[in-house]
């Protein structure tokens, strides 16, 4: 579907919003239920390869990471670079579908802290640690030196085959291993573009404290 026609789901669905086509964004008031809102502006620019950029215009969220919005621009943090890719190319496939599964989500959960003093929902953390934590949900393990080894394989256009021993060091096959689901996590995986992978590096080093 092209970017117009998903600007026009948009903006049926959720009607105080308007779009602006000089700068490519979507801004108004948002409603994530029937008496709570929230006043932002959605950056299209690099979307669909990556997440649009949210932000939150009225002043409601302290821009501090502590408040999940990325004090030196101001955005909203939604998610990991890596996460978000493996999402865009499996469960978040409109515009549409990132407003309703991902920033309507993102904006409850603030609410939700107002309220109770605390998320209601896991974050990532901001730091190195965060970047690791998105890889771990990705790939469903938790040995950061098994997943900093895919990482170098992936680069090197080294490629695992679904009856090679899987990644998680079970001894089974990856096809088989965890009934399956870790040749799925594989597969998402590998949809991360290198680029990302390249950037990472440098987190998980730091995470690990390899000189």
């Amino acid at each position: 579907m092209e970017l117009k026609d998903q600007v026009d789901v948009v903006l049926n669905n959720y009607p105080e919003l308007l779009y602006d086509s000089l700068t490519n964004t979507i801004v108004g008031e948002l409603y994530i239920t029937r008496k709570d809102s929230y006043d932002v502006k959605i950056e299209l620019d690099r979307y669909p390869t990556q997440f649009p950029i949210v932000y939150e215009i009225g002043e409601r969220i302290p821009k501090t990471l502590k408040r999940h919005t990325y004090s030196d621009t101001e955005s909203c943090c939604l998610t990991t670079q890596a996460k978000a890719q493996v999402l865009l190319k499996t469960k978040i496939t409109s515009l549409y579908h990132f407003i309703k599964e991902i920033v309507i989500p993102y904006f409850q959960n603030n609410s939700y802290f107002e309220l109770n003093g605390k998320y209601r929902t896991a974050e990532y953390a901001h730091n190195s640690f965060g970047i690791v934590e998105g890889y771990r949900d990705i790939l469903e393990i938790n040995n950061d030196r098994l997943i900093l080894r895919l990482i170098l394989d992936r680069i090197k256009k080294t490629k695992l085959r679904i009856h090679d021993l899987c990644y998680c060091g079970s001894g089974i096959s990856l096809k088989k291993c965890n009934s399956g689901k870790h040749c799925i996590c594989y597969k998402n995986f590998r949809m991360i573009d290198k680029i990302i992978l390249i950037n990472d590096l440098n987190h998980f080093a730091k995470h690990l404290d390899i000189k």
